[in-house]
């Protein structure tokens, strides 16, 4: 048997964390304080449902990518062994299910839309990973999803605040931008598996433009926030580095296209969408 590291790893439980704050952020904006005692178990079931949902998604992405991980990441634990293909089948499988299944208890519209795009989430890893950018923007939809899902936990009429639409469509070209940054790194082993990503059909400098100019408009639209938020001090505390992170990031990248930069522009913008989100709760305290 595995240990529980291990199948930490694999479903990679720090980017479902980011989710369920995400879900999180996306309620508390949509309605505030009211929601900490009237909507708890929807928020609760909500979180947990997130971090289930993606931990099983990158679960089965390692289960059906492992040739491409084998040159691109032979340190991940299919291919080290440390977890056998069956232990992972098998805890993927439950963990999607468990996920999606907790939606029902939340309302209808949510467990379709959940599973929906958990079903989305196993064609990429079938299908659509290796057609690039179709692939690229599967990604982000689920980037940006987790914050206007926080919203429709809370009410079985389906109503999103503007000031969520908007962070969402921030949070989407920013993961579109990473995205194709990972096709970067990638490009070795892609390459082989005959993933059709940008990087590859119109070479490193033009998919890097491409990401620059991707995280230049997550950027722009963070300025429309400033006009709809409550606490702008706190909002503005946690958005300018956020933004410097991503504006950065985006000359770095096309300055030098390289992988080992790329591989640095990833987790120098996980950073900063991490300090995103949390300067978009503060602002509505």
């Amino acid at each position: 048997m595995a240990s529980i590291k291990a199948f930490v790893k694999l479903s990679r439980l720090e980017h479902g964390l980011m989710v369920a704050l995400a879900i999180f952020t996306g309620a508390f904006v949509s309605e505030n304080s009211a929601i900490l005692q009237d909507k708890f178990i929807n928020i609760a079931l909500g979180m947990l449902s997130g971090i289930l949902v993606e931990m099983g998604t990158f679960v089965f992405n390692d289960y059906f990518n492992i040739e491409e991980d084998r040159i691109n990441a032979p340190h991940r634990p299919l291919v080290t062994g440390e977890i056998g293909l069956g232990e992972a089948f098998y805890f993927g499988s439950f963990t999607l299910f468990i996920g999606v299944l907790l939606n029902i208890f939340i309302n209808f519209f949510v467990f379709a839309l959940i599973a929906f795009t958990a079903f989305i989430g196993m064609l990429y890893n079938v299908y659509f990973k290796k057609s690039g950018i179709l692939g690229n923007f599967l990604v982000a939809y689920s980037t940006a999803l987790p914050f206007i899902y926080g919203a429709l936990i809370l009410d079985p009429h389906p109503y999103v605040p503007m000031s969520v639409i908007l962070f969402s469509a921030i949070a989407f070209f920013a993961a579109l931008g990473r995205e194709i940054v990972k096709g970067i790194v990638d490009i070795k082993g892609d390459r082989k598996a005959g993933v059709r990503t940008l990087a590859i059909i119109f070479g490193l400098s033009k998919a890097a433009l491409m990401t620059a100019v991707l995280f230049f408009i997550a950027v722009l639209l963070s300025f429309l926030l400033l006009f709809l938020v409550r606490n702008l001090w706190l909002f503005t505390a946690f958005i300018v580095p956020t933004d410097l992170i991503f504006l950065y990031s985006a000359y770095s990248i096309v300055k030098k296209p390289s992988i080992e930069n790329a591989e640095s522009v990833r987790r120098k913008t996980l950073v900063g969408m991490s300090l995103g989100i949390i300067g978009f709760l503060l602002g509505f305290l």
